[in-house]
C-alpha cells in the first residue's frame, strides 16, 4: 500500500499544470497487444481525461477521479493490466508522439514507465507505471491529465 501512495503522490507532483483535448482514434496494437480508447469504458472514468487514451484490453481501472481546483481541471486514473511494460511503454510513447504532446522526461524500461510533459498556461501530465503490489505479475497505470 506504502508503493501506491508513493505513486499516487508521485502523478500528483509530476502532473502540476494542465492538457488540451485530442481527437479520437480507434484502438491501437502495440507489439501485438490490443488496446481500444478510453473512451470505449465506463464513462465516469473519462471526465478530462482524453477520449482516445489508449488503455489495454482487459484492463482493470481501480481509481478515477475528475476535479475543478483553483480553475484546473484535473483527473486521475489508476489501472491493473498483466500486459508487460514494453508493450504499455511503447503504446504510451507512440500516442505522446502522435498527439504532439509536449515532452518532459521519458523512461520507458522493463519494469517502469514515466512518460510527463508540461505547456506553461495550458497543460501537463503523466503517465506512471510500476509493478502491481495488489496483483502479482501484474502491472499498475496511473495517468494524470490536469487542464489550465
Amino acid at each position: 500500500m506504502a508503493g501506491h501512495k508513493l505513486l499516487l503522490t508521485m502523478g500528483v507532483l509530476l502532473a502540476a499544470a494542465g492538457l488540451s483535448g485530442c481527437s479520437s482514434k480507434d484502438g491501437a496494437e502495440a507489439d501485438g497487444v490490443a488496446f481500444h480508447t478510453l473512451a470505449e469504458e465506463n464513462a465516469d472514468a473519462r471526465q478530462y481525461l482524453p477520449d482516445d487514451l489508449p488503455i489495454p484490453e482487459g484492463a482493470g481501472i481501480t481509481f478515477t477521479k475528475g476535479e475543478v481546483a483553483e480553475g484546473k481541471k484535473s483527473s486521475m486514473l489508476i489501472y491493473e493490466t498483466e500486459e508487460s511494460m514494453a508493450a504499455l511503454g511503447s503504446t504510451y510513447q507512440k500516442y505522446v508522439r502522435d498527439k504532439e504532446l509536449e515532452r518532459g522526461t521519458e523512461i520507458v524500461d522493463s519494469n517502469n514507465i514515466l512518460i510527463n510533459g508540461k505547456v506553461n498556461g495550458s497543460y501537463s501530465y503523466s503517465i506512471i507505471g510500476s509493478s502491481s503490489e495488489s496483483k502479482p505479475g501484474g502491472n499498475e497505470i496511473i495517468v494524470t491529465w490536469i487542464l489550465n
